[in-house]
């Protein structure tokens, strides 16, 4: 399935929609930091810039989300994957935004922003969200058949045709290796078993007040106007890489937009966690860390290679033209590209002689 013209411009306008809701909140906060660096050290979660710059509201998944606005606004145009892209948009948006509904609400952001500031946030976390179900509606409104003439829809077709990239698949794609898929797969599913086991190790280390305070924040927790409680995070992105791994094992439309997307995140904890351990000087003195201290630096490097490899693999454009074992196993498969007419068990081939050889 892909879209028709009308919703891929429709998502395009929506991605840029929330594109310039998170610009908004990036810039006030570079009018805000006395300097980059002091903004890159909010970003990156040092505690003592926490503490002294309270007036900054944004994270590095800001930046974030606004690169995946833009890709995804450009590929709902250009691209054969246009409704995964939206898809995997309105799933990011969903992650890093959903809790500022109860966070900006909560009793103790008094002490982190001004009521003008935080009913500021609120508006756009809402306009965020709401944008995000638009692009869900715009994609399930507006599939059609991928082989269809484009602009086609429910009621007839069009004759136009479509823009580069936005048609099937040509003979000729280049096919990755299964290698290639097989690694994204044990990258994406490595890289949730180690978040999933940070959050298993913080279930036996917390009472069971404070660990909920993982996921619906608290006072002590020392989140930006616009973070994301960590307990929360950890859970949306094991969500969102075993889904994008199951889906590369499988060749799914979704996987290549929402792998992207989850190498994007684990890219940004890994960057910002290396920096911070070279900020505290935990490199250095890497051998007599606590073994704690020394597995969350592991896992720092552990995500930063997991993430660049995968975004290495998925941005080439022909990352799920090969079928799978599955797509082998379903009826009619193997009659996919046969000359019409031609038996199943005639393989195309040399023409048969028109005389057998002397001696027969």
């Amino acid at each position: 399935m892909t879209l028709t013209r009308g919703a891929r411009a429709t998502g395009a306008v929506l991605c840029a929609v929330l594109a310039a809701l998170t610009a908004s909140w990036i810039v006030r906060d570079l009018r805000t930091a006395d300097d980059l660096s002091a903004l890159w050290w909010f970003w990156a979660g040092d505690g003592r810039t926490l503490l002294s710059a309270r007036q900054l509201t944004t994270t590095l998944h800001d930046p974030l989300l606004l690169l995946g606005c833009a890709v995804a606004g450009l590929a709902a145009l250009r691209s054969r994957a246009a409704a995964g892209a939206l898809v995997a948009a309105a799933v990011v948006t969903f992650a890093v935004r959903l809790p500022g509904l109860w966070l900006l609400s909560a009793h103790w952001m008094d002490l982190r922003a001004t009521a003008e500031l935080r009913g500021r946030a609120l508006v756009s976390v809402f306009m965020s969200l709401a944008v995000a179900v638009g692009l869900i509606i715009t994609v399930v409104a507006g599939r059609r058949p991928a082989d269809a003439p484009w602009g086609a829809t429910a009621y007839g077709a069009s004759s136009q045709e479509p823009p580069h990239g936005a048609g099937p698949c040509a003979p000729g794609t280049p096919h990755p290796s299964r290698g290639a898929l097989l690694t994204v797969f044990v990258l994406l599913t490595a890289a949730a078993a180690i978040r999933a086991a940070w959050e298993l190790y913080w279930t036996a280390q917390l009472p069971a007040s404070s660990y909920a305070g993982r996921f619906t924040g608290r006072a002590n927790l020392l989140l930006p106007l616009l973070g994301t409680p960590p307990g929360w995070l950890n859970t949306a992105v094991v969500a969102i890489s075993l889904t994008a791994a199951g889906g590369a094992l499988l060749r799914a439309s979704f996987a290549r937009p929402l792998g992207l997307a989850a190498a994007g995140l684990l890219t940004a904890s890994g960057v910002s966690g290396i920096a911070l351990a070279a900020r505290l000087d935990l490199l250095g003195h890497f051998g007599t860390l606590p073994t704690v201290d020394r597995l969350t630096v592991g896992s720092w490097v552990g995500e930063l290679a997991a993430g660049v490899v995968t975004f290495a693999v998925l941005a080439r454009g022909s990352a799920f033209a090969d079928p799978t074992v599955v797509d082998g196993l379903r009826p009619g498969h193997q009659d996919r590209g046969r000359e019409p007419g031609r038996p199943a068990d005639a393989a195309p081939g040399p023409p048969p002689p028109s005389s057998p050889p002397p001696g027969w």
